[in-house]
């Protein structure tokens, strides 16, 4: 069923089902209003995957600005129990070096507990190159924890959740009772709507800043070269967040969950999809969408 507001998107919807992507909705706002959405299956929270870990870089900064944490916090002295004698790259560790993904290993990982990630050989010097991985961001989930004395879902909760009316979403925890981080995290379409518009408005929602603005700039700019070549992951990485052709930058989940946002348009454009080929979604809305805005 196509939805009617303001601006009309029949060939983003076309060219999705000529290509036979399985998406599941789309919710397009601008100045802060919706102008557009379509649905092909009825909105209900989904696994949104790795745009999970940007909930943890704005999770990282909420306890920053309360002088809980700091990008050269060490995750060694966060574990003083499960690392007694680090070695060096492991000592030089920061949380830095875990949301820019450059913690020092070699190859994707999902470590089951903090435990398990510690004893991950590194072996590269933390900070001097990137590697995607889900065991950093279980990481920065643990030391947010250690740092706050709550885990990073029940903090976000009242910190952002719930004032954006995303009410208790569920996001599982690992074994030893830690946020997930890196994925799992269950919205709607319109959730993750809203927390690109929390994005778009640096951090500010409804007369109140509920993270700093600079931290904002901050996770959504390159601040790490990724040596990719792909259109859309060769622009840098910054926490959680990739920065995007045309001025963008997103939150990208596995098989095609997205929240893009475009400050040049006033606009955020938010996917739910089950489609392993999901940069095919992505072109598609440079292609049919952006030049609408």
């Amino acid at each position: 069923m196509l939805y009617h507001y303001s601006m009309e998107i029949a060939s983003f919807v076309a060219a999705i089902e000529r290509q036979k992507l399985n998406c599941e909705g789309i919710v397009i706002l601008r100045h802060g209003e919706k102008i557009a959405e379509h649905r092909w299956i009825p909105e209900a929270p989904r696994n949104c995957r790795s745009v999970s870990k940007g909930f943890i870089a704005v999770a990282a900064g909420m306890a920053i600005d309360r002088g809980k944490l700091s990008l050269d916090s060490r995750a060694a002295d966060a574990f003083p129990e499960l690392v007694r004698k680090p070695g060096k790259h492991l000592a030089a560790l920061t949380l830095e070096h875990l949301l820019t993904m450059s913690r020092g290993h070699k190859k994707f990982s999902r470590p089951a507990t903090v435990a398990e990630a510690l004893a991950q050989p590194l072996a590269f010097q933390p900070g001097s190159r990137f590697v995607y991985d889900n065991g950093s961001t279980l990481l920065a989930s643990a030391m947010f924890t250690r740092a706050t004395g709550s885990a990073a879902r029940d903090f976000l909760l009242d910190a952002l959740f719930r004032p954006l009316g995303m009410g208790a979403p569920p996001w599982p925890e690992t074994a030893d009772r830690h946020t997930n981080g890196a994925t799992g995290l269950a919205l709607t379409t319109s959730d993750l709507a809203r927390f690109g518009q929390f994005l778009l408005q640096r951090g500010g929602w409804e007369g109140q800043q509920l993270v700093s603005s600079g931290w904002i700039d901050y996770i959504t700019r390159p601040q790490i070269n990724t040596g990719s070549r792909r259109p859309d992951s060769d622009l840098g990485y910054g926490c959680g967040f990739w920065p995007s052709r045309h001025g963008a930058y997103r939150a990208d989940g596995k098989d095609g969950q997205f929240v893009i946002v475009l400050p040049r348009e006033d606009a955020v454009i938010a996917l739910n999809a089950n489609e392993p080929n999901s940069p095919a979604i992505l072109n598609a809305v440079w292609d049919e969408v952006l030049p609408l805005l």
